[in-house]
């Protein structure tokens, strides 16, 4: 089973309505980001993208833009992956208007016990008519660290 730690740092609650997810605010829409990818779930995942021109960077990757190809490559890590366990560390939050730029820190391991990997990622939201949207997100691993013992 898939362990989700809510947000360090991150007031707020799990407003969850008829299984779509809360996107009120731009935490909500990053609370329901990181719980399709602890759970695995393309399908939530394709729920909190925006539409258009949305960019997404995995750690070591080119950019991909597009929501389709973004959508895609989700799909790609996501596929097969028995279970995740991810705790998302809120560094920094930035709004203004109808933009929301988050740096967060995301401990990732496989499954329970086994040690995690730091990524740094900044998630860029966008509210639209429906909501606050993931427009961007761009991950990386820190030069230097040693990612196999992070916690």
């Amino acid at each position: 089973m898939p362990a989700f730690a809510a947000m360090t740092n991150e007031p707020g609650s799990h407003n969850m309505e008829a299984g779509k997810p809360d996107r009120s605010t731009s935490s909500a829409a990053e609370r329901a980001f990181y719980r399709a990818f602890a759970d695995c779930d393309p399908q939530a995942m394709a729920a909190v993208w925006g539409q258009g021109e949305v960019v997404c960077v995995h750690p070591g990757a080119v950019p991909v833009i597009g929501r389709e190809a973004v959508l895609r490559s989700w799909s790609g890590i996501l596929e097969g992956v028995a279970a995740l366990n991810l705790r998302v560390v809120l560094r920094s939050r930035s709004e203004s208007g109808d933009l929301a730029v988050h740096l967060v820190e995301e401990h990732i391991a496989p499954a329970a016990g086994a040690p995690a990997t730091l990524v740094l990622a900044t998630n860029v939201y966008r509210r639209g008519e429906d909501g606050w949207r993931l427009q961007l997100h761009h991950a990386s691993v820190p030069a230097g660290a040693d990612r196999s013992t992070l916690q």
